[in-house]
């Protein structure tokens, strides 16, 4: 039998590989460092990493770090130099991008580029440049109070309120600042063994951040309208409870076409906001709450938008009069769920100044006075509701006492409307709110508590009738307001 010679192609095979196989062994055994393992040759601030492991990499970051953040960085502008410690800047070392960066060293790529980086390595070895983290907030504060005679921080342009309430604008300024990020790489790069470590620091320009372009394009030029109210100072938590409402609205700037609600503005009445305890109306009777007082800057406000000829969006009275404003020219809020919005519809900006002191709050509102009009609130009472006297036994009294437990007052109802004049002529008038103050039932408690009589020695008594002197109704009534229409026709309410 004749053996068939293998042919050329199977021998070419088998040549190649015989030759691959010696150089895979080789290859294996250039690039065969274990993953986990940092190359030898690979250094950081001078120290040798090679043959360390990712968790003996990281203990060793940790030494120089320690060493670093009492480091001395010499900062430098022009004449000025200031000398501070790593360590004031909240320094520490990003060790996990240090490592990860060494652990990749001589293992990515292709197999020609990891063998000419592993060569290169062993001839020149390889210095891992620092990463660094910082304290933003330490690092700002430091700066900041290193470079107090360098920097100038911006001014914002505002508004100047002067005699009759002119408005003018005070002119915005820029300021100077240190530029943190690049003062940050700059100090990275300065803990390096071989560099100066000086760091010549870059100054940029701080814009505010309200110009005075900005102001000016609003036309706020003067006074729109203006309101007062009084209170007893000597009310301390009251008078508190007051400013601290009445402060929300200080240099509050609206929008054209913009709708103000109070409660967003204030926020929630609680003592967690700062409010403390004072008289509140709930079901007709004063108690004490937590925001007592607030009311009166809602009120205050209300006014000052009628006599601004702003929109009112959504009002709603007391439930009883309140001392401070004529009747049906009141405004009450409660926290989600009673309200007041108005809305300025001038097409140009207003702006509400508010102060509190000696006794009285006052909100003005200014805007463009081309909208300024002279404006005439009337409120009207339509109807007196009389109260009732409610008598309740009382077993803890002696019978025919009586004692006055809580005042009666009467209910209103009334109508108010705004008149507005342009020239000394009468531009339009319109109804703003209808107002029903309830009445409070005066009550008196009447004894039932049987008593023994007490009988002196030696004096006779003799039985009768007592007579309790219980009136038999309540006050005589006055004599009746008539009801007064609003203008256009219809019932009031």
């Amino acid at each position: 039998m004749r053996v068939k010679a293998p042919g050329l192609a199977v021998i070419i095979i088998a040549a190649i590989i015989i030759i691959i196989l010696p150089l895979a062994s080789l290859s294996a055994g250039f690039f065969g460092a274990p993953a986990e393992k940092i190359r030898r040759g690979v250094e950081f601030m001078g120290t040798d990493l090679g043959g360390l492991n990712k968790e003996e990499g990281l203990l060793r970051l940790s030494e120089i770090e320690k060493d670093l953040r009492a480091k001395r960085i010499i900062l430098r502008y022009q004449s000025w130099h200031a000398t501070l410690l790593l360590n004031e800047l909240g320094f520490e070392l990003d060790k996990e991008a240090v490592i990860t960066e060494a652990l990749k060293v001589g293992k990515e790529g292709s197999p020609v580029k990891r063998w000419r980086e592993i060569k290169q390595i062993e001839k020149e070895g390889l210095a891992l440049k620092a990463a660094a983290v910082y304290n933003e907030e330490k690092l700002e504060q430091r700066i900041k109070g290193l470079t107090g005679e360098i920097i100038s921080a911006p001014v914002d342009a505002s508004f100047q309120i002067g005699a009759g309430g002119r408005v003018t604008v005070s002119p915005s300024q820029d300021g100077t600042g240190v530029d943190l990020e690049k003062l940050k790489e700059d100090i990275t790069g300065a803990i390096l063994p071989d560099n100066q470590q000086e760091v010549v620091l870059s100054l940029v320009p701080l814009a505010p951040a309200r110009t005075t372009a900005e102001l000016e394009a609003m036309h706020v030029d003067g006074l729109l309208g203006s309101y007062t109210t009084y209170f007893d100072a000597g009310a301390t938590s009251r008078t508190y409870n007051i400013s601290v409402a009445g402060r929300a609205f200080d240099e509050l700037l609206v929008m054209p076409g913009q709708v103000v609600s109070f409660n967003e503005i204030v926020g929630p009445r609680s003592s967690e906001a700062g409010y403390k305890t004072a008289p509140v109306i709930v079901n007709n009777e004063l108690v004490d709450g937590i925001g007592g007082g607030v009311c009166q800057v809602s009120t205050t406000l209300y006014n000052s938008v009628l006599l601004a000829n702003l929109e009112i969006v959504e009002r709603y009275n007391h439930s009883m009069p309140i001392s401070y404003v004529p009747i049906g020219r009141d405004a009450t809020v409660v926290y989600d769920a009673l309200d007041f919005k108005f809305s300025n519809n001038t097409a140009d900006y207003v702006y509400i100044k508010s102060y509190v002191g000696d006794g009285k709050i006052t909100i003005n509102i200014h805007g463009n006075t081309t909208y300024k009009r002279d404006v005439e609130v009337q409120a009207y009472i339509t109807r007196e509701l009389e109260y009732n006297v409610i008598y309740e036994n009382d077993p803890n009294l002696p019978k025919g006492t009586e004692v006055v437990k809580k005042e009666g007052s009467n209910g209103f109802m009334a109508f108010t409307e705004r008149v507005v004049y342009r020239n000394g002529r009468e531009e339009k008038r319109d109804a703003q709110s209808y107002s029903d103050y309830s009445p409070v039932n005066k009550v008196i408690a009447v004894g039932t508590l049987e008593v023994a009589p007490q009988v002196a020695p030696g004096i006779e008594t003799k039985p009768g009738a007592a007579d309790d002197g219980r009136p038999s109704g309540g006050p005589a009534a006055g004599p009746p307001i008539p009801g007064i229409k609003p203008p256009g026709g219809g019932s009031p309410r």
